[in-house]
């Protein structure tokens, strides 16, 4: 079977015209030729479904690396790429568990674009608006489906612990905090708080987003916090400010992941003064005294010590890979287990 099924995928492409997949239909369509195929052959052969999915989900990489090969390595793009992406649907169609195979095709696909985002964006923004921000209209139906199939490949980039070396960074990124190529290699997580999409937010921090600044970028938290200071910059004085809840949200999940953070100084500034940080409440004093920024992580007081033992088990889980569900593995009451997974306070 898996020679015939060699030789039909290549058969089947080479009629196909190079421009062909660059149509989200023309990858459904696709997409369901190929779900017909793995029923067909499963009832005709008695055949387990996940091993007809997999068969052809590698014969997809196969294709694709053997045409990358004849090029110098060099991907041909069109339908010669584009075929991961009918690879990638098939997979989260049919809950493909094989690690080994998911991974190979998450390589490839970083190997040729160096970003995930065609994965992401749609989880983000939902499928209007990405065709207009990358031109690249998602594979799944909408943004909820969206946000399954990135949680699906987040399981299995952690399962196989997959690094990767992106120019823009000194260090490995893993999937999550892979930059976005068409968002002037911003990471995932600073495009998601512009945005203001605490559901997505969420997710990502469960699985051990970095929350950390660099060198040029303001922090996550930092971002938030100038939102917020922009609307009391545009309200009237004597009218009581009213913060988007989106934004609040954020503000409360990010909260959840530091133990105190600390506001980085003009470089200008702190070269003059010798000052490079201020605590929050420092920084934001009325956010703090609206209760904005809970005490305990404005650095007015000291943080719980329950809160620096999640940040420190959490710390602990991401270094072994085992975000979030290893969470679910440790012999704690139900209740704890979610104050960990960042579920509630």
């Amino acid at each position: 079977m898996e020679v015939l099924i060699d030789c039909y995928f290549d058969r089947l492409f080479s009629e196909m015209e190079r421009s062909c997949l660059a149509s989200r239909y023309k990858r459904r369509e696709l997409v369901n030729y190929f779900t017909d195929v793995i029923n067909s052959c499963a009832e005709a052969e008695n055949l387990d479904k996940q091993d007809v999915c997999e068969r052809i989900v590698l014969s997809a990489l196969r294709y694709h690396n053997i045409t990358m090969m004849e090029n110098g390595s060099v991907c041909l793009l069109g339908k010669f790429h584009n075929v991961l992406y009918v690879a990638a649907k098939l997979c989260y169609d049919w809950e493909l568990a094989n690690n080994e195979i998911v991974s190979r095709l998450l390589n490839d696909i970083f190997y040729c674009e160096k970003t995930f985002e065609r994965l992401i964006v749609g989880a983000i923004f939902g499928t209007r608006v990405t065709h207009f921000l990358s031109g690249w209209k998602c594979d799944f139906d909408d943004r909820e489906e969206n946000i399954r199939a990135l949680v699906y490949f987040l399981d299995h980039a952690i399962g196989g612990r997959l690094e990767y070396r992106c120019e823009s960074s000194p260090i490995k990124r893993r999937f999550i905090d892979v930059p976005m190529e068409s968002y002037g290699q911003v990471l995932p997580l600073r495009v998601v708080i512009q945005h203001g999409a605490p559901d997505i937010l969420l997710i990502m921090l469960r699985y051990g987003a970095s929350i950390e600044s660099d060198q040029l970028a303001p922090s996550p938290i930092e971002m938030i916090l100038t939102k917020l200071c922009d609307f009391d910059e545009q309200s009237d004085e004597q009218d009581k400010v009213v913060y988007p809840e989106h934004l609040l949200t954020c503000l409360k999940l990010l909260l959840r992941t530091t133990t105190v953070t600390y506001v980085r100084i003009p470089r200008h500034i702190a070269e003059h003064s010798g000052i490079y940080s201020v605590s929050l409440y420092e920084q934001y004093p009325k956010l703090v005294s609206q209760n904005l920024i809970p005490p305990e992580r404005s650095g007015l007081c000291p943080a719980e010590l329950r809160h620096l033992c999640r940040c420190r088990i959490r710390e602990s889980l991401r270094a072994n890979w085992a975000l979030p569900h290893g969470i679910k593995r440790l012999q704690i009451p139900e209740s704890l287990r979610n104050y960990l997974d960042l579920l509630q306070d």
